[in-house]
């Protein structure tokens, strides 16, 4: 259930400020992690009463809020929070301020000073409902539910249409098991907003955990049409149609979840288990191995976490959802490598192999020349090998391939494409050592296991990459 944004970093920093809380029990008892959304915050509604609008900052203070959004972009939140206090110390009346700097501090993990900017943001603007929801939202996601409740109610009090407060109240109602009360503020939020997606979602989950399932789903397809990339939408209509017994429908909206967020194990572990209703079971056992695929990803990825500075370990996860498909993530994990080693010439060539498999060879062909610019590697000249071959550049792919010492069947291939372009030029000699070339090629890969032959254990192939009919995936 994604909820209101908690504080005004969101409305005024062009980053936002983004999160997730798995631990809160309201969160829980969705079956979704919390998370922050700036979509629904308003500059104008959320300045204090009497305030200047953010536009009506003046220049030292503008150039500040930059300065603390190019470093929140930047992941340097406490240079952020330094920029922030400096115009607290020019304005320090400002109520949106100290809303920017809890924000801040929430991502730092400095729970206690966010919470102490919140509440001053509070003392300087009391009349704005606002500022309740959004500490209330912040308590509510460290799992302080009574002190949370009690600032959406003041929210709702100052405010009576207040759908994020009236949302977030509901969760709570949720979390505690109070479906009638938890329906009645999702209710009161859509009544008040009926574009509001979260609430209709909400709602609809509400309805399924008392068994009103028809109109559950006129709840979940209402927040479906609103919003179609709704990820965890689709998985609660999945939800809602296993306790109908549609396990058609189940399949299709849980396949709609892992389309939209590929690597959350959940909505794979929804379809599997609607998979074996339908006694699908092929398929439910290819979902059981993504499954145990993205617990080990989750190693990789605590590891890369616990290591963020070291581009090996980056590396090492790019390669790990290489194993799994995941190119667009495998390159972001490669250009973090980068990031840290400028030139690592493992992690261009490892990037290159992902651009090849999204069908960007432009971009593969360049990471391969500064590659080998920095340090000739087998892999590299491997893959670029292949990038000629597309182009029908045979004399650069195949000097690319010997300098790979690589031996396999599009080797070979490449030799007799190039015979047969000689040979149409009356190169005659010329051609009859390339198929001579293939040949013995062929002879070779016959004589040799097929484990040990080809000189290029990280090949295109290997990748799943096919260079006649690679395209974006």
């Amino acid at each position: 259930m994604r909820l209101l944004a908690i504080s005004g970093v969101a409305a005024i920093l062009l980053s936002g400020c983004g999160g997730s809380n798995s631990g809160d029990s309201a969160a829980k008892t969705a079956g979704v992690p919390l998370s922050i959304s700036s979509s629904k915050v308003a500059a104008p509604a959320d300045a204090p009463a009497g305030a200047a609008a953010p536009t009506a900052y003046p220049p030292a203070i503008k150039e500040l809020l930059q300065k603390a959004n190019a470093a929140v972009v930047g992941r340097r939140n406490a240079a952020a929070i330094e920029a922030l206090s400096q115009a607290i110390g020019i304005t320090p009346e400002d109520a949106r301020l100290f809303r920017m700097r809890a924000d801040v501090y929430v991502l730092q993990g400095e729970n206690a000073n966010a919470r102490a900017d919140f509440s001053t943001a509070i003392r300087l603007a009391p009349d704005n409902p606002d500022l309740y929801n959004f500490r209330g939202y912040f308590l509510m996601s460290r799992g302080l539910s009574d002190e949370a409740l009690a600032d959406f109610q003041k929210a709702v009090e100052l405010k009576p249409t207040h759908v994020a407060a009236l949302n977030n109240r509901g969760l709570i109602a949720l979390a505690r098991a109070d479906y009638p009360a938890a329906e009645a503020d999702f209710s009161s939020a859509i009544a008040a907003d009926a574009t509001y997606t979260d609430a209709w979602n909400n709602r609809a989950f509400t309805r399924m955990k008392t068994q009103q399932l028809n109109s559950a789903m006129t709840d979940i397809r209402q927040a479906l049409k609103l919003n179609e990339r709704y990820v965890t939408a689709w998985n609660n209509c999945g939800l809602i149609a296993m306790q109908q017994q549609n396990y058609v429908e189940a399949v299709n909206a849980f396949t709609r979840a892992v389309e939209l967020a590929p690597l959350d194990a959940r909505w794979l572990a929804h379809r599997r288990e609607a998979l074996v209703k339908a006694e699908r079971f092929n398929e439910a056992q290819a979902d059981a191995s993504r499954i145990d695929w993205l617990a080990g990803l989750q190693t990789v990825s605590d590891e890369a976490a616990r290591n963020a500075g070291s581009s090996d370990a980056w590396i090492r996860r790019g390669l790990f959802l290489m194993e799994g498909r995941e190119f667009g993530a495998a390159a972001q994990d490669f250009t973090r490598a980068l990031l840290l080693t400028p030139n690592h010439p493992e992690a261009l060539a490892c990037r290159a192999r992902a651009w090849s498999a999204m069908g960007d060879f432009e971009k593969a062909m360049q990471d391969c020349d500064a590659s080998l610019a920095s340090k000739p590697g087998h892999d590299a000249h491997s893959l670029r090998g292949d990038l000629w071959l597309r182009q029908d550049k045979l004399d650069q792919a195949i000097a690319d391939y010997e300098a790979a010492q690589r031996l396999d069947d599009q080797v070979a291939k490449a030799y007799e494409q190039r015979a047969a372009v000689r040979r149409a030029a009356g190169q005659t000699a010329e051609a009859d050592a390339d198929l001579k070339q293939a040949a013995e090629l062929r002879q070779a890969l016959q004589d040799v296991p097929a484990a040990e032959a080809t000189a290029e254990p990280a090949s295109a192939d290997a990748a799943g990459f096919d260079p006649a009919t690679s395209n974006n995936q």
